[in-house]
């Protein structure tokens, strides 16, 4: 059953798109393909299986006489095992990779939109929230100095900017950082091992340069 599952849902999805082709030429209908990677993995992430596993459930239990519904174990027991293995969720990542799915642009666009309008809003806000906070001069002005940095990195990286010594600046800074938590990584673990520190301190250490490695590698992953 679970092979009659997938081979019926990837035969459709190998057909149909190309029967849909000879019959519809419109630049519309044209602007919605997808290549057969992309429909590898519609075929791998499709399968749910709530539905299913309702309808299997809602069975009754006896008939209108009476008697047992015949056969509503092996019901459930076969759509239960068709539902996991049709999941395919260790599959899922690597059908991914495989198909090197592209970036959705628009996506990009909007974020890198309202990162450069939020950072330029902030900066101009510093000045008198500064003051309002009572903050130190140098204080405020390290912090400024940030995100004027921040800015000209996302501004660099408009199609129509030339400012590469930035985004190298930002790219050397962030694999050096990166190469550090490594280090600092390493080091807890060796000081566990070595019993000076408990696993309860390692992982509190751990999870702080998790938190800072993430947002690192998606900096590096943005531009």
């Amino acid at each position: 059953m679970s092979a009659t599952v997938i081979g019926v849902r990837f035969a459709w999805l190998y057909t149909t798109p190309y029967l849909i082709r000879l019959l519809d030429r419109r630049p519309q209908q044209r602007l919605r393909r997808v290549g057969a990677r992309a429909r590898l993995v519609s075929g791998v992430a499709g399968f749910r299986g709530a539905v299913s596993l309702a309808a299997a459930l809602a069975v009754p239990q006896t008939v209108a006489s009476g008697a047992p519904f015949p056969d509503r174990d092996v019901i459930i027991f076969i759509t239960s095992g068709v539902i996991v293995i049709t999941l395919q969720a260790l599959l899922l990542p690597g059908a991914v990779r495989w198909a090197r799915m592209p970036r959705d642009a628009s996506v990009e666009q909007e974020r890198h939109l309202a990162e450069t309008m939020a950072t330029e809003k902030a900066l101009a806000a510093l000045p008198q929230l500064a003051a309002d906070l009572g903050i130190d001069s140098d204080v405020a002005g390290r912090l400024r100095r940030e995100y004027e940095k921040h800015l000209r990195i996302l501004r660099a990286s408009d199609a129509d900017a030339d400012d590469e010594p930035a985004l190298n600046y930002d790219r050397q800074y962030t694999a050096l950082r990166l190469a550090v938590l490594a280090r600092k990584r390493a080091t807890v673990v060796r000081l566990r091992d070595e019993r000076r520190i408990d696993d309860t301190v390692l992982r509190q250490v751990q999870a702080a340069l998790d938190i800072e490695e993430v947002r690192l590698a998606r900096r590096d992953l943005a531009d």
